[in-house]
């Protein structure tokens, strides 16, 4: 089991890039569990092609109030402290998966003064430390910024996979949360998305002047664009089979070393 914890700024297409390596995964023939971390998100399920579930994980467990209710008021994490959960053991309501492709939501904003978003944290914290699935790549699609980081639910990630767009900003993110995953411990690859030839050579100096690894390249494409506006599935296109397939290895190669 594999879980790689995709970071980024708001707008760098975390989401996107999220659903196009989950494609890649399934289409190489690997068993893929795609986890919607960001309360706000809500088409990620459309960009995998898939159906939405008729809930979250939290909705599943009996809403905000009940899930707050174990997390804060028993200190607990809403999980059996020593269970092991399996994707086949997730309730179907908050699922949809399609054979070994699969996808949940941790939970959502819904309402006006509802409250914050602590709640789905602590859940998913707990959720990700019990899920247990041996062979399956676990994709978990965070809130934008580094939220993951603060709330200590990085302790389930086997890597980063940050993506940023070309922009100072983004590049600043990326030179931290690489100080960030050094401290934690864990390692760590970017990616560049929306990445307009005029300007990788720039970028390219840029990340290299702070070590950064940087795995790939994504071109800015109007058929991803399209389809985005539309409310589509993201098409796996072909141009972009090198560049998924260069971060399925180079994520395979650092876990793999952290393993043997």
């Amino acid at each position: 089991m594999t879980k790689v914890f995709i970071c980024g700024r708001g707008g760098s297409g975390k989401s996107t890039i999220t659903a196009m390596f989950a494609k890649f995964l399934a289409s190489e023939g690997m068993r893929v569990l795609v986890i919607d971390a960001d309360e706000s998100n809500r088409s990620l399920y459309r960009m995998l092609g898939l159906s939405a579930p008729k809930s979250t994980l939290m909705d599943d467990l009996g809403g905000r109030v009940a899930v707050k209710k174990v997390v804060f008021d028993n200190k607990k994490s809403g999980f059996d402290e020593d269970a092991k959960i399996h994707v086949d053991d997730l309730p179907r309501t908050c699922v949809s998966r399609r054979d070994d492709y699969a996808f949940l939501a941790i939970g959502k904003i819904c309402q006006p003064d509802e409250g914050c978003a602590c709640p789905m944290g602590a859940l998913e914290k707990g959720f990700l430390a019990r899920l247990h699935a041996p062979g399956w790549w676990i994709l978990v699609d965070c809130e934008a910024g580094i939220e993951h980081i603060g709330r200590g639910i990085w302790r389930s990630a086997d890597i980063f996979l940050v993506v940023l767009e070309p922009s100072h900003e983004s590049l600043e993110m990326v030179k931290f949360m690489s100080d960030l995953a050094k401290e934690v411990d864990r390692p760590m690859v970017a990616v560049v998305n929306m990445a307009d030839d005029d300007v990788i050579e720039d970028v390219k100096a840029s990340l290299e002047s702070t070590g950064v690894e940087t795995v790939a390249f994504f071109p800015r494409d109007k058929r991803i664009a399209a389809s985005n506006l539309k409310g589509d599935a993201v098409p796996l296109l072909p141009g972009f089979v090198p560049f998924l397939r260069s971060c399925f290895e180079a994520i395979s190669e650092k876990t793999n070393a952290i393993g043997s």
